[in-house]
């Protein structure tokens, strides 16, 4: 609900600080190199020297840089900044996926992942309007309230926090050299995890293939704003799209729990990806409104099977020893992927037209589903590998 600078970042640059449009998207694309560093350091750091340091410092130091931010006016010092702010924030998104599978008895996770998925889209509906109501008294108010929303989680974070020290593994807490004597296992170090990661062949093309969904979903958010735009249609009309996608996956993702657990991950993905072929489809042939309502209900139901399920099989192929380097090699694609989608989906519209991006969009999620469909077989595999495993080291009594 915090996390809201970066929705009017653009907005402030120009009106407040009177950059100039074709400067202010460089600037701004800075925070996102900045967030594809956090994310790879951020989850091979947390395996090492903990989930609660990196979300920590993650926490304080986006802070601090926030505040360093709304100070600023040159925007070579403002794309620096914001590099920096990108890192520190992205920090604890890959620790704190790794820390829910820590946490969560594997039959639960899949649940524990939709239950966060949740509250991010929750909290991201919230927090613009909160935003939107600060700007109204002073952009500063916006950066220093989002400051310390960071340092009030901080503090609830100190409070409440617990390291694992259970099921086999090993994960130190801040400041300490060694792990515990009752732990049988020794932590691996960070270059043996990020040679596990790069040799893992089925996790790869899992993320490769992610990757490929993502460049097509971020066109709600680059892509269809411009088409929409061509063909007559308005902010608001496409704002209200954006608040039916919204609506929709905060009213359906807690329900959508019980469906998702007996048909089982693969299935969900798989079936969330068809979903989302017919709704990028309908936008092939959509003219109106209307059409691109009805799109956005369908590849909105779609998502409720992608997001979260990609998370939960990200977790069941990492081994315990570095699941946070895996999730954070799957959010840089995620990060990279935000950062190239408006560029493609630019480029093609100028280019071709909006038919045309959705027709290459619908193509590319075709050979995305088809890929893990085929590719489903190995990525079983690595689960029950990991699954093994981890009942292997896991004592008697937790299991």
């Amino acid at each position: 609900m915090g996390r809201f600078v970066t929705s009017f970042l653009s907005i402030y640059l120009v009106s407040a600080l009177h950059i100039d449009e074709g400067v202010v998207g460089a600037v701004v694309a800075m925070y996102g190199f900045g967030s594809i560093i956090g994310c790879l350091f951020g989850g091979t750091l947390s395996d090492r020297f903990g989930r609660q340091s990196m979300i920590i410092i993650g926490e304080i130091g986006a802070a601090i840089a926030l505040l360093v931010v709304s100070a600023l006016a040159d925007p070579i010092a403002l794309g620096a900044t914001l590099f920096v702010y990108g890192a520190f924030a992205s920090l604890p998104s890959p620790a704190i996926a790794a820390y829910i599978a820590d946490v969560v008895p594997v039959e639960r996770q899949q649940r524990a992942y939709v239950l966060q998925s949740w509250a991010i889209n929750f909290g991201y509906a919230i927090g613009p309007i909160i935003a939107n109501q600060l700007v109204k008294v002073s952009y500063s108010l916006m950066f220093y309230v989002e400051a310390a929303v960071m340092l009030a989680v901080t503090i609830l974070l100190v409070g409440f926090f617990r390291e694992v020290r259970h099921l086999g593994i090993a994960v130190p807490k801040p400041g300490d050299a060694a792990v515990r004597a009752d732990s049988d296992v020794a932590p691996t170090s960070l270059r043996d995890n990020w040679h596990r990661v790069l040799t893992d062949w089925p996790f790869l093309a899992f993320s490769v293939l992610m990757f490929g969904y993502y460049l097509v979903y971020f066109q709600s958010t680059s892509g269809l704003p411009i088409a929409m735009t061509n063909l007559g249609m308005g902010l608001g009309e496409y704002s209200v799209l954006l608040t039916i996608n919204g609506f929709m996956l905060c009213a359906l993702q807690i329900p959508a729990m019980k469906l998702f657990a007996r048909m089982g991950n693969s299935r969900v993905l798989v079936a969330g990806l068809a979903v989302t072929i017919i709704g990028y489809a309908v936008q092939i042939v959509a003219g109106s409104w209307g059409g691109f309502a009805l799109a956005v209900v369908l590849w909105t139901l779609g998502e409720l099977g992608t997001f979260p399920i990609a998370t939960t099989i990200v977790a069941a192929m990492a081994p315990a020893s570095a699941r946070g380097t895996y999730q954070g090699v799957y959010n840089v694609l995620w990060s990279l992927s935000i950062a190239l989608a408006p560029l493609i989906g630019g480029g093609v519209i100028s280019r071709f037209g909006g038919r045309t991006l959705w027709i290459v969009c619908t193509i590319a999620l075709i050979a995305v589903t088809a890929g893990m469909s085929a590719t489903k077989g190995s990525r079983d595999r690595a689960m029950s590998r990991n699954l093994a495993d981890l009942l292997d080291n896991t004592p008697y009594a937790v299991r």
